[in-house]
């Protein structure tokens, strides 16, 4: 019975024991499962509670001691485009770490540098470490502790960076459950900082935005307040019944709007009697006012001299009385402190002045000043002019009104409302309706007659000019479509005071007008009238404030023999026309039958093009992009160059053009990245070299293609290239054109690891919009900017502009073009971080490269 009892108890002890201890392990699962769940609670809240990063970071690591040791804690961020390292936030017994981003190279055989290689988690005991540091796969950096255990942060399949924590004592050590701890929570790290960053960038391209828009505001406000000063001038032109002073009262009332002009007057000059009468002023000073303003004999006065240099006149107190010491002048008033004076200018001639002038030191009139009232001049001499006109004009019109009786009002109205919509529909369909030119079925006509007409009569000569604007598109792409159509009337108007009354001008549509002139004695009158249109369209126009420059290439073509219709003749017009856009724009061209054999050129050409492809005679040329702190070469950009069996060496310039026009470029875009792939490995392989990269343009219908990331993923790895050793080149064109099969190519490659390059970057719409949706890496400031940048102040501030814009959105620069060192030295200081250029380099072959990489290894 005893034995028996005994040994049940024994029985019942032992499976008590099993269950205790699976309650305590189950327990544990529980506290760790709690431990888990409470930490990423808290870095969720943290990425919707902390206002920026620099106060997650600190919670972050508050939330992860809460789940296991984390005395010895940091987080670093890896910048692939950059090769940076940062330890955002760091804590540690024992070492400090570098502020700032630092060189990744630095860093190169760490464990950092080992987990951001591998993309693994990483748990390096002691004894773990002798193995490692003896198979050379890391080596000992910093004060070496016990334990280190490390966590990669990944985004979208790429290492972002590190996060970290070590002991440095027998007390705290790391097991396999720490490592999967750290693992798991880092991803939800990764979500929350990203959140934040994204946020801190939304805010910075916000903040930058609503600086630009402020400043566009107070710029549109000044502009709006010209304006409107100018209207109300006009207003007064054309109210006959405002008594002449106060009209020039109410002058003086709009331009004290813009400008102090406290102390102002306006002055006529009489040529015809040599004299001067002041008309209007308004002084602080009364003493002697009658006397002061008293009608005079043109002398040597102030006012004289902006009349007789017909140029605005600014000056402070020294300049006056030195024009004076040097005889220029009379004596200057004591009291004045500022003097500026503009003529008013009519027909060439000056026919007054308007001046302003200060008493006081705290009122100095600037340049500012000077071409704000210069502006507003014009407007008043017009206004002048035309009120006298208007005035003339009203009481001649007055006394025939006297005469006229209007007894058939209803029926006359009808009788010009029946006329004006006949007039009106036979205008739309013989005009464009844009600049009111006839349009192309009547000039065709016109055409037809004046063939008709020289067969009857040979010694009707006549000529038609065919002309094209050469920059109109960028017109359209900078400033709008409503800035185009401004331009186009401007251009529309200009032309048609060029020409004879009995000349034809039309517009053919888009940017291309056409010109007939008859009845030509000769044929250096046709010559003068397009010399006349191309210095004509070389000077600037005022476009929504500001001055636009386009030009026009021109071509000319006589009548002969061989023409019996108009289509023909407008046809040969028009090669004349690109002929002329071919040998350099701003030109006319006179057509001859060798035009006829350029275009069969061409088509020669395209089609040795497509031969040269099949045959692989295209190759690259390498020109090398340095770091602008060091001038050490950092990778090269592949151009492309052709060796034809039957042209010899062509130039770039004779096949590029045509090569898009036909999308023959697309075959040999791959073709050069194929080689530059080939040669980069070669480089990598000869000289050590796995920094290098190289970069290869991409035209822009490439994006268009859903092929493009394999058929770039396939030369990769058949090269054995790694994605992050080739960069592509695209212009701002591919962005605007399909944008969604744009963006999702571009997004591949960035995922596969390119890196993309936006080529020419302000030249062409320069959008934010685009910068934040495309996933750009870095922004080539176009050489137009660069060149000579040191020279050209305007160049410098768009330059640092987007130097400012892609350092928010966090992109890289390259200056290209650069050909002087002062341009280098400045690009430098603005921040840019690399640069290319015949200062540096000019395009080479591949053979030529390899002193340099043999003088830099």
């Amino acid at each position: 019975m005893t034995n028996k009892t005994s040994s049940d108890t024994s029985s019942l002890s032992t499976n008590d024991y099993a269950l205790a201890k699976e309650a305590l392990s189950m327990l544990d699962k529980y506290r760790k499962l709690e431990g888990r769940y409470t930490a990423l609670f808290t870095l969720n809240q943290l990425s919707h509670e902390c206002a920026d990063l620099n106060t997650f970071y600190p919670q972050v690591h508050q939330a992860i001691a809460s789940i296991m040791k984390a005395t010895n804690f940091y987080i670093a961020l890896y910048d692939q485009t950059f090769n940076t390292l940062d330890f955002v936030y760091d804590v540690d017994e024992k070492d400090s770490f570098p502020p700032g981003p630092v060189d990744y190279n630095k860093f190169e055989g760490s464990m950092t540098s080992y987990v951001i290689e591998t993309g693994e988690p990483l748990l390096v005991t002691p004894e773990k470490m002798q193995l490692m540091e003896k198979a050379g796969s890391i080596k000992a950096l910093g004060t070496i502790g016990t334990d280190w255990l490390g966590v990669p942060l990944i985004l979208d399949g790429m290492v972002i960076g590190v996060m970290a924590v070590q002991s440095y004592n027998e007390e705290t050590r790391y097991q396999e459950h720490d490592l999967e701890m750290l693992t798991f929570t880092a991803q939800h790290i990764v979500t929350a900082m990203t959140r934040l960053q994204d946020r801190e960038r939304l805010q910075k391209a916000v903040d930058a935005r609503t600086r630009e828009l402020m400043d566009q505001i107070r710029e549109r406000e000044r502009s709006e307040l010209l304006q409107e000063s100018l209207y109300r001038i006009s207003e007064l032109t054309n109210d006959a019944t405002i008594d002449i002073d106060k009209f020039y009262a109410m002058v003086h009332n709009i331009v004290g709007q813009l400008l102090n002009a406290e102390n102002f007057y306006i002055a006529n000059y009489n040529s015809a009697e040599d004299l001067i009468s002041f008309v209007y002023y308004s002084e602080q000073d009364s003493e002697n006012l009658q006397s002061k303003f008293a009608p005079r004999k043109f002398s040597n006065g102030f006012t004289e001299l902006a009349i007789t240099r017909k140029e605005t006149i600014l000056l402070n107190r020294k300049q006056m009385f030195e024009l004076h010491e040097l005889g220029h002048t009379a004596k200057p008033q004591t009291k004045t402190q500022s003097w500026l004076g503009v003529p008013l200018m009519q027909e060439g001639e000056a026919i007054g002045a308007m001046v302003i002038q200060s008493y006081h030191a705290n009122v100095i009139f600037n340049d500012n000043d000077a071409e704000l009232l210069n502006f507003v001049s014009q407007h008043v001499a017009t206004a002048i002019k035309r009120r006298e006109l208007a005035l003339f004009e009203k009481q001649t019109h007055e006394l025939l009104e006297q005469q006229v009786k209007l007894r058939t009002v209803e029926l006359e109205d009808e009788i010009k409302q029946r006329k004006s919509i006949e007039e009106q529909l036979k205008h739309a369909a013989t005009h464009d309706a844009l600049t009111g030119l006839p349009n192309r079925t009547v000039f065709l006509d016109m055409l037809n007659h004046a063939i008709a007409c020289w067969t009857r009569k040979p010694s009707l000569q006549f000529a038609i000019l065919f002309l094209d604007l050469d920059r109109f598109k960028v017109v359209n792409d900078s400033l709008g479509h409503h800035a185009g159509d401004v331009l186009l009337q401007k251009v529309a108007v200009g032309l048609k005071e060029l020409v004879r009354t009995k000349d034809t001008v039309a517009r053919l549509g888009g940017d291309e007008f056409v010109i007939l002139i008859e009845d030509l004695e000769q044929k250096n009158e046709a010559y003068d009238v397009a010399e006349r249109i191309t210095e004509f369209l070389s000077t600037p126009f005022l476009i929504e404030n500001q001055p636009v420059f386009i030009g026009t290439s021109i071509g000319v073509l006589f009548n002969d023999e061989r023409y019996q219709d108009a289509e023909t003749m407008l046809r040969d017009a028009d090669i004349a026309m690109y002929h002329a856009k071919d040998m350099g724009k701003g030109r006319y061209e006179v057509f001859d039958s060798s035009m006829h054999k350029k275009v069969q050129n061409a088509m020669t050409l395209e089609a040795d093009i497509r031969e040269a492809i099949d045959n692989n005679e295209f190759f690259p040329y390498f020109q090398p992009i340095v770091r602008l702190d060091n001038q050490k070469i950092v990778g090269f950009e592949a151009l492309a160059r052709w060796h034809s069996e039957t042209r010899g060496f062509v130039m770039p310039n004779d096949f590029i053009s045509l090569a898009e026009e036909t999308n023959l470029i697309l075959a040999i875009d791959l073709q050069i990245l194929q080689q530059a792939c080939q040669q980069l490995k070669r480089w990598q392989v000869a000289y050590n070299r796995d920094d290098l990269y190289v970069s290869c343009n991409l035209y822009g219908n490439h994006f268009f293609d859903p092929k493009l990331p394999d058929n770039i993923e396939a030369i990769l790895s058949n090269l054995d290239i790694k994605p992050k050793h080739l960069r592509v080149e695209l212009t701002e064109r591919a962005l605007l054109e399909n944008s969604e099969m744009v963006l999702k190519n571009m997004m591949a490659l960035k995922k596969m690891g390119v890196k993309i390059l936006l080529d020419d970057f302000g030249t062409g719409y320069s959008s934010l919009s685009y910068l934040h949706r495309f996933p750009i890496d870095v922004l080539k400031i176009d050489r137009s900017f660069v060149n000579n940048v040191h020279e050209h102040e305007n160049h410098r501030a768009i330059i640092k502009t987007i130097i400012d814009l892609a350092t928010n959105l966090q992109m890289g620069t390259v200056g290209e073009g650069i050909e002087y060192l002062a341009d280098a030295k400045l690009l430098s200081d603005m921040d840019c971080m690399y640069g290319q250029g015949y200062y540096f380099y000019k395009p080479m072959p591949a053979n030529a490269i390899a002193q340099y990489l043999i003088s830099s290894n």
